[in-house]
Formats: C-alpha cells, sequence, structure tokens
C-alpha cells in the first residue's frame, strides 16, 4: 500500500502512461486530492468579500473559482484516465472500459464497483515489458 505522498507523486511522476497497472491505495489516494481541491475551490466562492456600490454582498472569489476550476480540470484530465485506465488494468479489466462513464447513470457505478475490486494476479498481462532500442520486433522485421 502506498502512502498519499507517494501515490500522488506516482501518479504525476506516469502523467500519461496508460500502460501497466495501479493499485487501489495509488488509485484513491490521487482521487481524494482531486477532490480536495475542488472542494477548496467551491469552498473559496462562497467568501463574500465585502459589499459592492449597491449594499449587495460581494463574492469576487466567484471569478477565481470560474477561473482556476477549469484550469485545473484541464491539467489532471490526462493523468486522472491514466491512473483509471491503470487501475482497470489492476482488476484485470481492458483499459477500454473507460468508455462504460459514459454511459448515463449507471456506467459510472461500474466503474466504481470496478476500481473498488481488489487486485487480480491475471492482470500482470497488461505490464508491458519495455522494449530496447534498436532491437528488432521477433517474426515483424520491424525495426
Amino acid at each position: 500500500m502506498l502512502t498519499p505522498a507517494a501515490a500522488i507523486a506516482s501518479v504525476f511522476r506516469k502523467y500519461a502512461d496508460f500502460t501497466g497497472r495501479a493499485p487501489r491505495s495509488e488509485y484513491w489516494w490521487f482521487a481524494l486530492l482531486i477532490w480536495a481541491v475542488f472542494g477548496a475551490l467551491a469552498l473559496l466562492q462562497l467568501i463574500p468579500t465585502g459589499t459592492d456600490r449597491n449594499g449587495y454582498p460581494s463574492h469576487n472569489f466567484e471569478v477565481v473559482f470560474m477561473l482556476a476550476a477549469p484550469i485545473v480540470a484541464i491539467g489532471v484530465l490526462l493523468p486522472s484516465l491514466a491512473v483509471l485506465v491503470r487501475r482497470l488494468h489492476d482488476a484485470n479489466f481492458s483499459g477500454w472500459f473507460v468508455f462504460l462513464g459514459l454511459i448515463p447513470g449507471v456506467g459510472a457505478i461500474i466503474l466504481l464497483v470496478f476500481t473498488l475490486l481488489p487486485s487480480n494476479s491475471a492482470g500482470a498481462r497488461f505490464d508491458v515489458a519495455r522494449q530496447a532500442p534498436g532491437l528488432t520486433f521477433q517474426g515483424t522485421g520491424l525495426r
């Protein structure tokens, strides 16, 4: 089991790596971080910063939320998808199952169940041995 710092560092180190596997701790610590960041951004928009010229409460932090939330979301989209695919690999499911999330309602529930499943040793089939440069692929004639 990974510590929170090690799990989050691992996700960002493998920013766009869709190969291999991710243990439950890596996936869920990263998910907790994302929820905390967006929760903090959402709370910022509730802070009143005084009154405007008409005497109504001014919520200037709403602008911060409207600008920062999409930037953060775009920044973590790729690592979020990558760690989800690696988590599916660890449970011995194809990474293409990530598209189940596009099914309204039940797709997210199915993915939630898949991410909660324990590691499956058969998922080792997704651990791709890296090919050294300059070696040929056997039987294909490709370099």
